[in-house]
């Protein structure tokens, strides 16, 4: 009995330190506001540093004054009259700087003391430094957060284009005004473009995180101006060329860089027309682009609904060059304006995405979306490409931007809950490689289709090259059909099983290439060598792990592709969950169980203690 009491205890008491110090639940957390301390605190900081000329001599001779212009503050987000969540103390926190009761202040310089304070500002805000990472790391004097956005006259987020001139100006002392707008606003826009756009920059107020890490991405950079950005040409104008027949003065903004770089040059009438010829990065060459219509295209009637945000096609004007936060988060000046009422739009879904990566004609025809907005049905905007330039005859792509139309074609990749573009694609972070992936191509493939050992069963033939990684999933799953700056450098996208019955079915290789005759071209290696070894294959490697070997496309062309109406990630829904509701019950239950040991224990030694006296 007493050994069996003593278990029960310890074993009750284990489970109870246990659930005692087990982790919150993370599913929805909350982060407390910042303790409103008494009005008195700010008052008095006020009261001392308003209405004085003192100031404080710091050791390197430079003057720190101490008077603070209330007005500037008052108008300042970090306003503690309109906010008290934000006093004085909130700021001059760190025991280096000022503090109530004040401490005495080691800083050597102005710009110690700016750089104490500065490290307040990070506990609220991202820390971010998008053009300052490497200034002057020698002497180690790096701006702070004050010295461009001020200490109690900080900018709001729709002011701070008008204060940031003459704040840059007072450090790049041989800059003039202009040169820092045109470097702050690297991808303006082109009068007020659609009606309900705000700009990225305006999301940066709050977002800034994904901001500045969206800004190294491909989209964010898809068009950028060598005016400002000398690095952004990537082609090498001194090759001598036959369809090089412009010079880089002639260049006013570039357009990509991973695959093939475009130039657009401005022209007499004040349009952007493309220049006849581009760079192709893979190979290191100029090739010839449409010079036969070069001179006379309009690129903002023909091309710019992909590589700008926010166009107006009445006046083509646009609110920013790329693909900026309201080309897949929809307009968002309402929402800026009013952040916590008015929310963007539900979700974003891949159609997203499918508005720039297809190809086809609008009712007023153009070759992009021109009425699109995130959150609609892309159909309902925009009719596919149907002809033998643009597509095989299967229906998959035949050439660049058009990656959405071969995910519609209906494979059972497309149709999973938890498959979408941004499964294998960053699109905040830049990531590895030219397409913005997350993880090496089969690294991604094989998070989801594990074990490696069963899809190795799948691939009979070539065990030895997987091991080796001598191919990737792609090659197989995802064959090089599309082109871009050179043939065939663009994956297929339907994410269907090998076909070369498709070939043959078609009329050979130059008809409708297949994913094995990729690979293998060596005599007696044709499309009918390759459907006799998947045929064989299929009989040697059973179908594992639902189905490797599953129906391919037909071998006759299949109707055109038509997207699901929805075919998105799920909205999610936000649940509120209350931190240990689930502990607090378990806790009172452990309580009655030791509570009723402990009796029982007290009832065992007295009964004990009866029998010894008798």
């Amino acid at each position: 009995m007493q050994k069996l009491l003593w278990t029960g205890l310890i074993v009750s008491l284990s489970i109870l330190s246990g659930v005692w110090f087990a982790p919150l639940p993370t599913a929805a957390q909350t982060v407390s506001p910042l303790p409103t301390p008494p009005a008195l605190v700010d008052s008095g900081c006020r009261g001392c540093h308003s209405d004085n000329t003192d100031t404080l001599t710091l050791p390197s001779g430079e003057t720190l004054p101490l008077a603070v212009d209330l007005a500037a503050l008052n108008a300042s987000p970090h306003s503690a009259q309109g906010d008290p969540s934000a006093p004085c103390v909130s700021c001059h926190i760190n025991d280096t700087a000022y503090r109530y009761p004040h401490l005495l202040n080691p800083a050597a310089d102005l710009h110690a003391f700016r750089a104490n304070v500065a490290q307040s500002c990070q506990e609220c805000h991202y820390p971010h430094l998008p053009f300052h990472e490497e200034v002057d790391v020698a002497t180690n004097i790096v701006p702070t957060c004050t010295d461009c956005h001020g200490s109690h006259d900080v900018a709001r987020v729709e002011a701070m284009a008008e204060v940031m001139p003459d704040r840059c100006v007072a450090c790049h002392t041989d800059r003039s005004r202009d040169w820092v707008a045109d470097f702050l606003e690297p991808r303006p826009g082109m009068g007020s473009g659609a009606e309900g756009f705000a700009g990225s920059m305006r999301c940066a107020g709050c977002h800034e995180e994904k901001y500045f890490t969206w800004r190294d991405t491909l989209h964010a950079n898809i068009i950028q101006n060598p005016a400002t950005n000398p690095a952004a040409v990537v082609a090498d104008f001194t090759a001598a060329d036959a369809d090089l027949t412009f010079t880089p003065a002639d260049v006013a903004y570039t357009i990509g860089s991973r695959w093939k770089q475009l130039f657009i040059t401005t022209t007499v009438s004040n349009t952007l027309a493309i220049l006849p010829a581009q760079w192709n990065v893979a190979t290191e060459e100029w090739v010839a682009y449409h010079p036969e219509t070069g001179a006379t295209s309009d690129w903002r009637k023909e091309c710019a609904g992909c590589h700008v945000t926010g166009l107006e096609t009445a006046s083509y004007t646009f609110t920013e060059f790329g693909v900026g936060c309201e080309s897949c988060h929809g307009p968002g000046a309402a929402h800026a304006a009013d952040p916590e009422n008015v929310e963007v739009f539900a979700t974003v879904d891949d159609q997203v995405c499918g508005a720039c990566h297809s190809r086809g004609l609008t009712p007023d025809g153009h070759v992009f979306p021109t009425t699109y907005r995130p959150g609609d049905t892309l159909t309902d905007h925009f009719t596919f490409a149907e002809d033998a330039v643009s597509v095989w005859p299967d229906g998959s792509a035949k050439l660049n931007h058009q990656q959405y139309m071969d995910w519609s074609l209906g494979s059972t990749m497309q149709q999973a809950p938890d498959m979408h573009c941004t499964t294998c694609h960053n699109v905040h972070e830049a990531g590895p490689g030219p397409s913005q992936l997350k993880d090496e191509e089969t690294s991604l493939c094989i998070s989801c289709h594990a074990p490696q050992a069963a899809i190795v069963a799948h691939t009979p033939f070539h065990e030895a090259a997987l091991r080796e990684r001598d191919f990737a999933c792609s090659d197989c799953h995802m064959p090089l059909m599309a082109t871009s700056a050179v043939a065939y450098d663009i994956h297929n996208h339907s994410l269907l099983q090998p076909n070369p019955d498709g070939t043959l079915e078609h009329g050979g290789l130059a008809a409708m290439p297949n994913a094995c005759n990729n690979c293998h071209a060596r005599p007696g290696e044709d499309p009918a060598w390759a459907a006799q070894t998947i045929a064989f294959a299929k009989e040697q490697a059973p179908p594992v792990s639902g189905g490797f070997f599953g129906p391919g496309p037909t071998p006759t062309s299949p109707p055109p592709p038509t997207p699901m109406a929805s075919v998105g990630q799920p909205p999610v829904v936000v649940e509120q969950i209350e931190a240990r509701v689930w502990v607090r019950w378990g806790l009172y239950a452990l309580a009655g169980v030791i509570g009723l040991l402990v009796i029982a224990w007290g009832t065992y030694r007295i009964q004990l203690r009866r029998e010894r006296n008798a």
